[in-house]
């Protein structure tokens, strides 16, 4: 993290997710009763998604902030991985419903009707405080490189176009002559939100199957390697994720002439460059080996 301002975003940032919300979710789903709109009422339940979802983040940064221990040598990290694949589930499963219940009133005409024009205004103070959510949250993950405030973040995103789109149907509703609209947005929202709690879930279990850092930064952290003095080789190159932070495990091959000590100097050498390279390491174990290509004295 950059500062100590980026880690108390990180440790409030949940808490006013919940109050925002919380808020949001109760506004949209009343006015969407009391004015008709069923996209407004979808709408709130994205809200009450990103409500669960600033819950587990609460949760996840308590529990992953736990120092290592001996039943947990690496650390308590992938809870969050944990969390957010509950997440992901229920969010899943909230969206089947959705998604069932529109198409259903989207096919009954009776349904068929224009929303109080109470329910735009709703709507577009929706998207002002998810914008401002989202690009706030946005910083908090990219620092804190938390998956579950990366989520959160998502869904803030979601949830700005979700409440983007009902505005627009409600003034196609209202002055286009399109009540149907509003359900068909209902509709919509719901497919959105299988796309998302879809990718969720994909990076929840990737988390949890001990998913690597990105191919190209591999790639160029084994190239700077392999660039410093009497290193002949990269023997092995491992890393995974848990929860905010990189575990990586590095053996390389030195010029075998070198005696322990400088061997050892090499070793922290190539400890300090990827450091320098790779943000959020928890761990880093670098082990200096004779090169394959040493020949017996």
């Amino acid at each position: 993290m950059k500062s100590s301002k980026c880690i108390r975003c990180s440790r409030s940032i949940g808490w006013i997710g919940i109050v925002v919300n919380a808020v949001l979710m109760t506004m949209k789903v009343f006015v969407g009763l009391i004015s008709g709109s069923q996209a407004l009422v979808a709408d709130g339940m994205y809200s009450a998604k990103d409500l669960m979802t600033s819950i587990l983040v609460i949760v996840g940064m308590k529990v992953s902030d736990k120092p290592i221990d001996k039943d947990h040598p690496y650390g308590h990290g992938k809870v969050e991985f944990v969390l957010a694949l509950v997440a992901s589930v229920v969010f899943l499963s909230l969206t089947a419903y959705l998604l069932i219940h529109a198409v259903y009133l989207l096919f009954n005409a009776d349904e068929h009707r224009a929303p109080h024009i109470i329910a735009l205004w709703a709507a577009l103070i929706s998207v002002a405080v998810n914008v401002f959510m989202y690009f706030y949250s946005r910083c908090v993950s990219v620092e804190s490189n938390s998956p579950m405030i990366r989520t959160l973040s998502r869904h803030h995103h979601a949830d700005a176009t979700a409440s983007l789109a009902v505005a627009f149907a409600i003034i196609g509703a209202h002055y286009l002559d399109m009540p149907w609209i509003d359900l068909a947005v209902a509709m919509f929202e719901a497919l959105h939100l299988l796309y998302l709690g879809s990718d969720v879930f994909r990076d929840a279990c990737r988390g949890l199957m001990d998913r690597s850092m990105d191919v190209k930064i591999q790639e160029r952290i084994i190239r700077i390697v392999k660039g410093l003095d009497h290193v002949k080789e990269v023997k092995e190159f491992r890393a995974r994720h848990i929860g905010q932070s990189l575990f990586l495990e590095v053996t390389i091959g030195v010029d075998p002439a070198l005696t322990v000590a400088e061997a050892n100097e090499v070793r922290k050498r190539v400890r300090d460059e990827v450091f320098n390279i790779v943000p959020h390491i928890g761990e880093l174990h670098v082990v200096a080996q004779a090169a394959s290509d040493a020949v017996p004295a």
